[in-house]
């Protein structure tokens, strides 16, 4: 979408006819918009921008569909035990609202800049360069905070697309198209019994929607609103000799003074309070201190050197596979089926992403494995990832 500009509109809007004073009216509606997001008048003109029928956006926006818009399932999530959040629901959109959704995500969020101690969902390697800023640490508190996604709620979107210039109307709809509703029943908490405004273009529907996982607006509307919370958790961490990093809904502090664990349990209390007030909890289970002598591993890299290196069991992992791929006796498709791949090429592009990955973080070490993985698909006649 190129750069919106008010004379060519105006130019337009005269030739149709259009009351000079509903043109100027735009115009001045359009200067408001901050982080140079594009201006959207209305609705419809926000169907005409992301190609996206308007009787779906109303009908999604009023909650009037017969059929909901997102397909739900639930994946089970990896070491999670018997556990009663065992499962992650994942909320996948329609083609229609996916598209608007992207729309939203390219023109809107992606102009604006999330805090600096966020490293999830952005163009940079977030892994790599998160863990990175805790190598050498001491000490390591872990922290994972409970239904992240399902924690951030329609009001903090629409006071987010506010924050950007659009008018009242205009963020009602697009928080509604970036929101979806679980539970009946009386609102959130957080919001008492907040009613609706007067006015609306739609039905009275008390209900508050939360951001849905797997909605492509939902990671990057996540991390803008975890904005003010980064910074209260950035100074709070500053204060205290502390370095923040969050990746998602993992927080990680490290600290390579002089260390108690008391002071851990002190530090995750205080964190905990600067949470809630928030409306976000922490998950108990996942909570770790990390002491001084132990392997101290920041999302899935060790980072007790000077450089973020692999584990071994991930190393490993790669080379067994690689491994009996090459065994001069295992069919490597009986070794697919026994890892649970429904096909051979599935396996082989499981194992060049895990080595691009481990390229990424060690170059010499993904450059060797690539290379075994050519020479093994060359054998078996398969396609591969070339590797640099």
């Amino acid at each position: 979408m190129s750069r919106w500009s008010s004379q060519p509109y105006l130019r337009r809007g005269r030739q149709d006819g259009v009351r000079e004073d509903i043109l100027q009216n735009v115009v001045k509606t359009a200067k408001q918009m901050k982080h140079g997001c594009p201006p959207i008048l209305t609705l419809n003109h926000l169907a005409h921008l992301a190609g996206v029928p308007y009787p779906f956006l109303h009908r999604t926006i009023s909650r009037t569909y017969k059929t909901e818009a997102y397909n739900v399932f639930k994946l089970r999530k990896p070491n999670a035990g018997h556990s009663l959040d065992r499962f992650r629901w994942i909320c996948a959109p329609s083609e229609d609202l996916l598209r608007v959704q992207r729309w939203i995500n390219a023109h809107i969020l992606s102009r604006v800049e999330p805090h600096e101690a966020s490293y999830a969902y952005d163009n940079r390697h977030g892994v790599l360069e998160a863990a990175e800023l805790h190598c050498g640490a001491h000490w390591l508190i872990k922290l994972d905070l409970t239904n992240f996604f399902e924690s951030i709620l329609e009001p903090q979107v629409y006071e987010l697309f506010r924050s950007f210039g659009y008018q009242p109307l205009v963020s009602f709809e697009l928080s509604r198209l970036c929101t979806r509703v679980r539970f009946k029943g009386n609102p959130d908490r957080r919001f008492g019994n907040k009613s609706l405004p007067a006015g609306l273009p739609y039905p009275a529907d008390p209900r508050i929607g939360h951001l849905p996982q797997g909605a492509a607006t939902s990671p990057r509307i996540a991390n803008l609103i975890m904005q003010s919370l980064d910074e209260n958790l950035q100074d709070y961490a500053s204060e205290n000799g502390l370095v923040y990093s969050r990746y998602a809904d993992d927080l990680v502090f490290s600290s390579k003074n002089a260390f108690e664990r008391s002071q851990a349990t002190q530090h995750i209390n205080a964190i905990n309070e600067c949470l809630a007030e928030q409306g976000f909890w922490l998950n108990t289970a996942k909570t770790k201190i990390v002491t001084p002598g132990t392997r101290k591993i920041v999302l899935g890299l060790l980072v007790d050197g000077a450089k973020p290196r692999l584990p071994k069991s991930y190393k490993k992992y790669v080379s067994d596979h690689l491994y009996y791929l090459a065994h001069p006796v295992i069919d490597a498709m009986a070794h697919a089926e026994c890892r649970g791949f429904q096909s051979l090429q599935g396996l082989i592009n499981h194992v060049s992403g895990k080595i691009a990955y481990g390229f990424s973080i060690e170059p010499d070490w993904g450059k060797k494995q690539g290379n075994r993985l050519k020479g093994i698909c060359k054998t078996l006649e398969l396609d591969h990832v070339i590797f640099p």
